[in-house]
């Protein structure tokens, strides 16, 4: 009987080992699967009006008419650059769960070339598989760097500028590439009052096949 025991006893803790790694090795196996997502910028194009009174401007007192508040377009034919800091992306999963997505950010993108009609696409990041149905774009840092060499740099409202972006879910997938776009509402972006100039980014979102 104390033979059987002694048996036994170093069958059952074998086991129980061989379970445990068997766990683990699973879980390490769902931890590293990823699936990749590429982020593309682009936005709504708008009609760049003519500035008025655009001369003599310098970097502190920017021309214009400081008791209106001039359109997008009338800015944008301003700007020589607009240059926009993501910090991060994060995306929301059908449980509800926000999601880091794992990307090389922060990265800076001048926004004139995407207002222009050029698309920028972000560094690829990836993502746990699933279904997503929204993203979060934070960003940091925005400043206008205008024709006459003038710049202004805006302070983002606390840890900066976050915009809640809903999409129709999509999927990610373990080992392959999903492309999203984020379309920039440039119309409502850019606004000047009383000579103070302000960003309200927003976006639209959609799976591009």
């Amino acid at each position: 009987m104390n033979s059987s025991r002694r048996i036994l006893l170093p069958l059952l803790v074998l086991m129980l080992m061989a379970l445990g790694v068997a766990c683990s090795s699973n879980n390490a196996d769902s931890d590293s699967r990823q699936g990749n997502v590429r982020v593309k910028l682009s936005a709504a194009p708008v009609t760049m009006s003519a500035a008025t009174g655009t001369t003599g401007a310098s970097t502190d007192n920017f021309d214009g008419d400081d008791g209106d508040d001039d359109d997008a377009g009338s800015i944008l034919s301003r700007l020589e650059q607009v240059n926009v800091t993501f910090a991060s992306l994060l995306a929301r999963n059908l449980d509800g769960d926000l999601v880091d997505m794992t990307i090389a950010l922060p990265t800076t993108v001048d926004l004139i070339p995407v207002i222009s009609g050029h698309e920028f696409s972000l560094p690829i990041g990836t993502l746990p598989p699933g279904m997503y149905d929204q993203i979060v774009v934070v960003i940091t840092q925005v400043e206008f760097v205008f024709l006459n060499g003038g710049k202004i740099a805006l302070t983002p409202p606390g840890g900066g500028w976050t915009r809640i972006v809903s999409v129709a879910p999509f999927e990610v997938i373990d080992g392959q590439t999903t492309t999203i776009m984020l379309r920039l509402r440039t119309l409502d972006a850019f606004k000047e009052l009383n000579g103070d100039f302000q960003f309200f980014p927003d976006f639209d979102c959609e799976r591009e096949d």
